[in-house]
Formats: C-alpha cells, sequence, structure tokens
C-alpha cells in the first residue's frame, strides 16, 4: 500500500530538520538558476534545418543529366538524410525514417514499394542474434569462457594479451563489439591490478589492442556488427533473383581478413608497448586467477552453450559450400534463411525454465549447486524473458537498416547511382587502386561518420561503379562493407573505441597513433586481401558473383 502525504504537513515531523530544507531549497534555487536559458542544441538544430530545406527547394530543380531526369532529386534525398546522420540531430533510428517519405513526396519511389524494402529476412537474422548474445551475457557465459582461455596461459604478459584479444575477437563475432567490450573490461582492470603502475602505458596499449580485437571480431559474421547485415541486406535489394548470401558463404570470406587483422593489431601492440619497453612488464598472474575464481557451470550455461553450438553448426550447413549441398536441400527446406533458423533456436529460449524450477529429481541429477539460477538483477524464472529483453535490446539498428535499405534502393532507381558511377570511370583506375581508393575513404569517413551510415551512402553507388567499369560488384560491396568497420582513430568511431576512451586510461594522443597505424595497415591488407584473396574464396563457395546484372531498381 502507498500512502501518500499531504504537501503542506511539516517535514521536521518526520526528521527533516529546518536548516536541511533550507539547504535544499538554496540548491534547488541555485540549480535553476543556472539553467541554460537557450535550448541545448537550438542553434545547430536551426542550421541543419535550414540546409536541409535549402537543399530541398534547389536540388531538385537541377538537371544534372538528361538521361537521369530524377537523379537531382534523389541527389537532394541522399544529401538530406546523409546531413541528419552526419550530424545526429535525430538519433540515427528517427532520421532513417526520412527516405520513407521524402522519395515518395519527389515520385521517385511509390510507398508502397518503399515499406517492403524496410524490413527484410536480414532483419530477423539480427534479431535472433540479439535474443542469442543477450542470453549468453545474462547467464554470464562469455565470463567463464574467458576464465577459462585466461588459465591455460603461461606468466608471460604477451601471451595474457593474445588470449584477451582472442576471447574478445571470438565473443564480438556473436555478441555486439560494444557489448562484447563491455563483458570484457572488468576482468581485463582486474587483470591490470597485478601489473605495476610504471606501466601505465602498456596497460593502455592493452585496452587498445583489446578494444580493436573487438571491431576487427564483429567482422567475421553475418551477426557481428550491424554493417555486415547491411550487406546481407543491399545484397538482397540489388539482385532479388540470387539465392540468399549465405551466412557460411560470408564466414569463409570474411573470417581469414578478421583473422589475418587480429593478428597485425596484436603484433602492432607487442612491437609498440612490449618488446620495446626498456623495462619487463611482471604480473602476479596467480593473484588474478584467484580472483577470478568461478563455480560450477550452471544449468542455464549448459542450455545457452548447447543452443549456441547448435545454431552455429546449422547455420554454417544450411547452403551450399562447394560441393556441399547443404541440409537445406537434402530436406527439401530451401524456403529457410538465416533468420528464420536462429529464431527456431532462439524462441524456445523464452519458454525454457530455469535451473531453480526444474523437477527436484532433475536437479537433484545436475547438482543443486548448478540451479540456483543467479544473474544479474532479480532471478527469472525463464532463459530468457522480454522484460530484460526489451531493455537491452537494440531496437534503433533495425530501423537503420531499414533506412539504408530504402536510400540504396532510391539512389538506384533515381538514377543518381548510374550518374555518379559513369563519373568515377572516367578516372580510368585499375580495380587494384579502384578497391585501394574506396577503403580509404570509407575508412577515414567512418571515423566521423557512423559505419552503419557510411555504408548505407557509399554502398549502391560503389556497386553501381563496379558495373559500369566492369568490375565484380559483390567484391566491391564487401570491400565497402569491411572498411566501413576499419575505425580505429578516434573515441566516437565506433563503440569500442568509447568504452576503452570512457574507462579513462587511454589518453587520447595514444589512440590516435595507434589507431593510424591500424587504419593503414587495415586499409593495405584488406586491399591485397580483397584484390586477391576474396575472388578465390568466392569461387571456392561454389559461385564468383562475376556475371551479376546491374543493381535492381525494381520492386
Amino acid at each position: 500500500m502507498v500512502f501518500k502525504r499531504d504537501p503542506r504537513e511539516d517535514l521536521t515531523s518526520i526528521g527533516a530538520s529546518p536548516f536541511d530544507l533550507e539547504s535544499k531549497d538554496d540548491a534547488k534555487d541555485e540549480a535553476e538558476s543556472k539553467a541554460p536559458d537557450q535550448l541545448p542544441g537550438g542553434r545547430k538544430v536551426i542550421i541543419v534545418l535550414a540546409t536541409a530545406t535549402l537543399i530541398l527547394i534547389l536540388f531538385p530543380f537541377l538537371e544534372l543529366d538528361p538521361r537521369y531526369p530524377d537523379a537531382s532529386k534523389g541527389l537532394s534525398v541522399l544529401l538530406v538524410t546523409a546531413l541528419f546522420w552526419v550530424t545526429e540531430v535525430m538519433p540515427l533510428s528517427v532520421s532513417s525514417l526520412l527516405p520513407m517519405a521524402l522519395y515518395p513526396l519527389f515520385g521517385i519511389v511509390k510507398a508502397s514499394s518503399l515499406a517492403g524494402h524496410f524490413f527484410s529476412g536480414v532483419s530477423f537474422l539480427f534479431i535472433a542474434g540479439f535474443f542469442l548474445g543477450l542470453a549468453i551475457e545474462r547467464w554470464n557465459l562469455h565470463t567463464r569462457f574467458v576464465h577459462v582461455m585466461l588459465s591455460k596461459v603461461g606468466g608471460r604478459v604477451e601471451l595474457y594479451m593474445a588470449a584477451f584479444m582472442l576471447c574478445t575477437w571470438l565473443l564480438s563475432m556473436w555478441i555486439s563489439n560494444t557489448a562484447a567490450m563491455l563483458c570484457i573490461l572488468p576482468m581485463v582492470k582486474s587483470f591490470q591490478e597485478s601489473i605495476d603502475d610504471r606501466h601505465s602505458r602498456f596497460q593502455s596499449g592493452m585496452l587498445l589492442a583489446i578494444g580493436y580485437s573487438a571491431t576487427i571480431g564483429g567482422l567475421a559474421t553475418p551477426v557481428g556488427t550491424p554493417t555486415n547485415g547491411i550487406f546481407m541486406t543491399l545484397f538482397q535489394d540489388f539482385w532479388p533473383e540470387q539465392q540468399e548470401f549465405s551466412f557460411a558463404t560470408f564466414c569463409v570470406i570474411a573470417l581469414p581478413l578478421s583473422a589475418a587483422l587480429l593478428l597485425a593489431a596484436y603484433l602492432i601492440a607487442c612491437a609498440t608497448f612490449v618488446w620495446t619497453s626498456s623495462e619487463k612488464v611482471v604480473i602476479d598472474a596467480a593473484a588474478f586467477l584467484q580472483r577470478q575464481r568461478m563455480g560450477k557451470v550452471s544449468f542455464e550455461e549448459m542450455v545457452v552453450l548447447v543452443d549456441l553450438c547448435c545454431l552455429m553448426l546449422l547455420w554454417f550447413t544450411a547452403s551450399r559450400i562447394d560441393q556441399f549441398p547443404g541440409w537445406k536441400h537434402w530436406l527439401g527446406l530451401t524456403q529457410l534463411n538465416s533468420g528464420s533458423i536462429g529464431l527456431l533456436l532462439t524462441l524456445p529460449l523464452f519458454v525454457l525454465p530455469c535451473g531453480r524450477w526444474l523437477p527436484s529429481w532433475l536437479r537433484c541429477c545436475l547438482g543443486e549447486d548448478r540451479c540456483l539460477s543467479i544473474c544479474k538483477g532479480q532471478r527469472p524464472s525463464y532463459i530468457l524473458d522480454w522484460e530484460s529483453v526489451k531493455q537491452d535490446f537494440s531496437w534503433e539498428i533495425l530501423f537503420v537498416f531499414g533506412g539504408g535499405s530504402l536510400i540504396a534502393h532510391g539512389t538506384v532507381a533515381s538514377g543518381l547511382a548510374d550518374l555518379i558511377a559513369q563519373s568515377l570511370q572516367t578516372l580510368g583506375l585499375s580495380d587494384f587502386l579502384f578497391i585501394v581508393l574506396v577503403l580509404t575513404v570509407v575508412a577515414f569517413v567512418t571515423e566521423i561518420v557512423s559505419n552503419m551510415s557510411t555504408l548505407n551512402i557509399f554502398g549502391a553507388i560503389i556497386v553501381t561503379a563496379a558495373h559500369h567499369m566492369g568490375y565484380n560488384q559483390v567484391q566491391l560491396l564487401l570491400a565497402v562493407s569491411f572498411a566501413a568497420s576499419f575505425a580505429f582513430m578516434l573515441p566516437m568511431a565506433g563503440g569500442p573505441n568509447m568504452v576503452v576512451y570512457s574507462s579513462g586510461r587511454v589518453p587520447i594522443g595514444q589512440m590516435v597513433s595507434f589507431g593510424l597505424c591500424l587504419n593503414v595497415t587495415a586499409i593495405l591488407l584488406g586491399s591485397v586481401y580483397i584484390c586477391f584473396v576474396l575472388p578465390v574464396l568466392l569461387q571456392f563457395t561454389g559461385t564468383s558473383y562475376a556475371d551479376l546484372p546491374q543493381p535492381s531498381a525494381q520492386g
């Protein structure tokens, strides 16, 4: 029962002294006096709105090319959407809805046609990935994994750094890279308590290397980072007649590059902070492992681990790889896609009870200490429940997916992509130099612009340019997708960077210097990989995608 107090009641009767009340009144008056007399960010909003209005009024009347009468209208929508994405005067999820209003307004694409592009099968793949990641985090399966890895490492500090980086890299393939870094950070801080304070430079370098491994790990799987999901969506939109770009195919072509970048980041970190250090970094590994001792594996951890392993197996073996046709073909379930497979194995987590609700005989067999159902927050009844999911689910990413798909479709439908592609064709660059140019531009743009926005802006343009120049379109779309994750220099470039910088242990200058070195390495390594290795891997998966038609603007 809740009792309501009369606001006129004397508060001294319930323990508040007149002095306390006077102090609170003074504090309130002081806070009110310091309140801003202008709308926060109001000037920025006015400038952005004025610029957007001018673009929408003036640009549609420009004639960029008589062959593409709607290109100027498409350009105005692209510029206005990009303006809101870059300035973030509105959340990305809200500004991603702008194309849904603007393309029909200018008569470029019907609203009914756009609506069909907003939500796709890849959206459901990411929903399944989120469910799985939330289950892993809720029951601390990631913590146990890291603890097992670290307990097997020897006493050398570079081996511990390698173990931390490898754990973070593997985790970020299945949960968001920001979440992976947040999960690992407490253990990293605990480990660094075992290191003398004189080695602060090594400590900050180690934090950076682990943060970068989270970003790099996200490259390896379709659910690792949103840009990979956007690639899958754009592939579906551009070539709707093609079969789904399978989970296994993506991993086969992305995992080697991700592993090579992880190795490069590790070697740079060791060369900079360990091998060239004037003093040997000594650690008290026994004390660290003692602090990190864990109990027995819980029933919930077993369930989530089994679910993860089954899902990985089904995702990797669903579609054709080389001579293996995939279990979907064998069973005649070709209508299934990666998203529906993911939901089939993650939705049951909402109805599987926690260990404490198991029958007594089963708890006895498992061990009562494995069935305590302890996790962060209140003790739940099911492995996953809606209350925890809706609190931690990144709903806004689904809106950005949809907005990016609309921008890509509208840019192609308006003829703007063709117009820009023909201009790029006049540069006369070889495929290797063109890939270097694309990776360089995208990698440095994504340092200051959201990686999802960067891919959405450049995706359709680069793919259409690749078609006009006779290059492999999927190869170039993958180049843009990968480069959108080459963001290592600035805190705002990515979630892991911000987590590391927010720890207060990493100077901005050190992040910029280490990040620039890794940026350049990623661009050079990525260019060689995409130009020479990627075609071989695509051929190995059963299709090279070399003869795809021009990106579709239908539907």
